[in-house]
């Protein structure tokens, strides 16, 4: 999904950020303009009408990193997802006949909606918040399933009112869990699977890969269905779809679950997108693939990459400050938290950059780049870094992985050093740009997204 910084935030938020008098929470109150009260009114009710410390703890957690995250805004996309759940229940249409209705009427008359969005904190209510939080509270509290996570785990785990940006503020926790709830109401009893996270994620497949009848289409297929009526209805999609729609069915039966990705394509066939559950032991297992396959099975112990970042709720605090400070603003999506450490050998690395260019550069940030199998664009910026005596810092790299350190000069990215190969030892070894295209070098590069 593309990602888009609420325009109206870059004023009124990332500059009030800088003021350090002030709390987070304060912060986010004020974001919220008009709809202050709302805001108010839940912190109030966790202090008065429902006095606990947890939930109060978690409604702020919440408020505090509300003004990061962001909806559509007015009710053209309400129009919209009318027109997706007519055309999804035309039993007549083939999946790639949905399909291509649905990116007929987005390239006609919604694609502009992505830039139209608007900060959830001037918009959510009191009364949605509250549900939320009592629901996802419950949950962890009474599922044995999900006892096994801490208070901070809850919160990135089975908190949040949404799994992505521009989902839809509804009842999705209701819906998902009304429609693939049998398997909680027959579990299978027995003392290896009863009752544990494992035994009911595995359930929830099985049930979703009969009511979902997913059909895998890899193609653009306008905007993202991302209701609770939509959700479950979907009858085509790709892997990061089902992916979401996996961490949310997880989440709505009290199961914890987070979404993890890669910034660039899969070096062979591993996704993009995956879930991961947190079992009854405190590991986590991830998918294969999205909510099709085995959990836990394995993760494709062979592949290798540059990245693994993780869809958080909770801000991440070097991005934000980036986002304040750089003049390139890459549009680095503020809501990820790098795991790469969790899946790959990395290291910290520290590139040397000739002072020739480093007076090139009009700031201090600097980014590496990943060698991607695409000809027209054969690198991907994946992160950034900063210069340090000299050298280009950056940290958790993915090893076995080509790449080249980038620069903004005031006007575009320039390459500031050759491309290198950070080995699975750890040493560097540098290559010539001339051979960059050549396939002694595939083996160290992914494929474009």
């Amino acid at each position: 999904m593309k990602s888009f910084f609420p325009a109206i935030l870059t004023a009124a938020v990332l500059s009030v950020c800088s003021c350090t008098s002030h709390s987070a929470l304060e912060l986010a109150l004020k974001s919220a303009g008009p709809n202050r009260a709302e805001l108010e009114s839940v912190l109030s009710h966790y202090r008065s009408t429902d006095n606990n410390p947890d939930k109060l703890r978690a409604a702020e957690f919440l408020l505090e990193n509300m003004p990061y995250h962001y909806s559509y805004s007015g009710d053209r996309i309400h129009e919209y997802y009318d027109y997706a759940a007519s055309i999804l229940s035309d039993k007549d249409l083939t999946p790639e006949q949905q399909r291509d209705s649905l990116v007929a009427i987005t390239d006609t008359k919604y694609s502009d909606l992505p830039n139209c969005t608007v900060s959830d904190a001037q918009i959510i209510t009191a009364d949605f918040l509250i549900d939320n939080i009592d629901k996802s509270f419950l949950l962890w509290t009474t599922c044995p399933w999900a006892s096994q996570i801490t208070f901070e785990e809850y919160l990135e785990w089975l908190l949040p009112y949404k799994g992505v940006e521009l989902q839809e503020l509804d009842h999705w926790r209701d819906t998902l869990s009304a429609h693939f709830g049998d398997g909680l109401k027959n579990p299978i009893k027995n003392d290896v699977e009863y009752n544990t996270a494992m035994g009911l994620a595995d359930t929830i497949r099985k049930e979703t890969s009969i009511k979902m009848k997913r059909y895998g289409l890899y193609s653009y297929a306008g905007l993202p269905l991302l209701s609770d009526y939509l959700l479950p209805r979907q009858t085509f999609g790709d892997i990061p779809d089902y992916s979401l729609i996996a961490v949310l069915i997880m989440r709505s039966l009290g199961i914890p679950a987070v979404l993890d990705e890669t910034p660039v394509g899969s070096r062979f066939t591993a996704a993009t997108k995956w879930y991961v559950i947190m079992s009854d032991n405190g590991t986590e297992k991830t998918s294969e693939w999205d909510i099709s396959t085995i959990i836990g099975a394995s993760f494709f112990p062979y592949e290798r990459g540059p990245k693994v970042f993780r869809n958080s709720y909770a801000v991440n605090k070097e991005r934000l400050e980036y986002k304040q400070k750089s003049k390139l603003q890459y549009p680095f999506e503020l809501n990820k938290k790098d795991v790469t450490s969790q899946y790959f050998l990395t290291s910290d690395i520290a590139i040397p950059i000739s002072i020739s260019k480093r007076k090139q550069l009009a700031e201090k940030y600097v980014y590496v780049a990943s060698s991607v199998r695409d000809d027209d664009n054969p690198w991907h910026v994946i992160d950034f870094g900063e210069i340090n005596n000299g050298k280009a810092c950056f940290h958790d790299m993915g090893r076995e992985v080509l790449y080249q350190i980038m620069g903004f000069n005031g006007n575009e990215l320039i390459p500031i050093s050759d491309p290198f190969i950070l080995h699975k030892d750890c040493s560097i070894e540098y290559v010539s740009s001339d051979t960059i295209n050549s396939s002694c070098l595939d083996k160290w590069k992914n494929n474009a997204l």
